[in-house]
């Protein structure tokens, strides 16, 4: 089948499911700014901000005080006044802020309590900010930054290294594979290294990024199992329509942007930068290039520096991915990026 012929294929399929999706938000407006009562599960990580916790219960953002704390999976009956937000003419993002909230059942998740788990054993051996820097770098979590610091990785354009994305997907699935290759056939560690990648992404809560560079990484992999070379341009593309398939909405959402956007730069500027710039420079460079826009646009501002402090802190990363049970060992590393966010913070 042509080229053509799939493109108009997936664009059909693509407006069926946006609109059945669209549908779904818009039977929401009718409940805007009057009580509701909904039940449903935790479907995202756990925010914490100053004293308060939010979290997504299907379409619906929920806000509520830091205590007692609840966790991805737990299933809720959540009763207050739906709040709406208009993002485009197209979208509006619906709230409940500080509702009366009652759990149902503790979520079972055995991956996020894993992570959970290794949360606070980072927190009992390290202190902070290293030990929350440690949990967003390795898991993504969002949980415990102090404000301070918080606001230093916003104003030097590094608030990426404390989300779970796909670079922490290439050192997971490299790793396995490089490990378990002197052991097991090849193709039998491809295969296990995409399993170790599909365990991490139920770990880090199956964020867009993270999906995406899985699905990149799996296919990437299998090309190779198959003898042909890996086309990163296409395979991104080939991602990232696959996520759209699944849940249209991505189109709209931040993560999803910029995961995009930074790894196209990645592709396609990264090789075609001075040859005498530090790797991790180049790569740096190409990605901020291609996200800057994105965030002018959502959030108005952008870091002149960030180029800069991302490729001083980019060669450190690995060195705390690869101590993720060794967290002793990783506080050198840790504390080198803290130092270098803080003083150009």
């Amino acid at each position: 089948m042509k080229p053509v012929w799939l493109l108009l294929i997936w664009l059909v399929i693509f407006i069926i499911r946006f609109q059945t999706s669209l549908q779904a938000f818009s039977n929401l407006d009718r409940y805007a700014d009057k009580p509701i009562t909904i039940n449903g599960r935790i479907s995202s990580q756990i925010t914490l901000q100053g004293s308060s916790q939010s979290f997504n219960v299907g379409r619906v953002r929920v806000r509520t005080n830091l205590y007692p704390a609840y966790h991805y999976g737990d299933q809720l009956t959540i009763s207050g006044t739906l709040q709406r937000q208009v993002i485009n003419p197209i979208l509006s993002r619906f709230s409940l802020m500080y509702p009366r909230i009652e759990k149902v059942e503790a979520g079972n998740n055995i991956f996020i309590g894993l992570k959970e788990r290794l949360e606070a054993w980072y927190s009992l051996i390290l202190p902070e900010p290293e030990a929350s820097l440690m949990a967003g770098i390795v898991l993504g979590s969002k949980r415990g930054l102090p404000l301070e610091f918080w606001q230093a990785l916003q104003k030097t354009g590094t608030l990426h290294i404390v989300v779970a994305s796909g670079f922490n997907v290439t050192v997971v699935m490299g790793a396995t594979i490089f490990l378990l290759a002197g052991i097991f056939r090849r193709s039998l560690a491809i295969v296990l290294g995409i399993g170790a990648v599909m365990i991490y992404s139920l770990m880090a809560g199956m964020e867009p990024a993270i999906v995406r560079a899985a699905l990149m990484g799996a296919l990437a992999y299998f090309g190779q199992m198959l003898g042909r070379p890996s086309d990163g341009l296409r395979l991104l593309f080939l991602a990232a329509a696959a996520m759209l398939l699944v849940n249209p909405l991505f189109i709209f959402d931040i993560g999803f942007q910029l995961s995009f956007l930074a790894t196209f730069g990645l592709i396609l500027i990264c090789p075609r930068l001075p040859k005498f710039l530090p790797k991790g420079m180049k790569e740096s460079i190409a990605a901020q290039l291609m996200v800057w826009p994105v965030l002018l646009i959502n959030f108005g501002q952008m870091s002149l520096i960030g180029i800069l402090v991302n490729g001083l802190i980019v060669s450190l990363v690995p060195y705390v991915m690869f101590l993720f049970a060794l967290p002793w060992l990783a506080y050198v590393p840790l504390h080198l990026i803290v130092v270098i966010i803080n003083y150009f913070g």
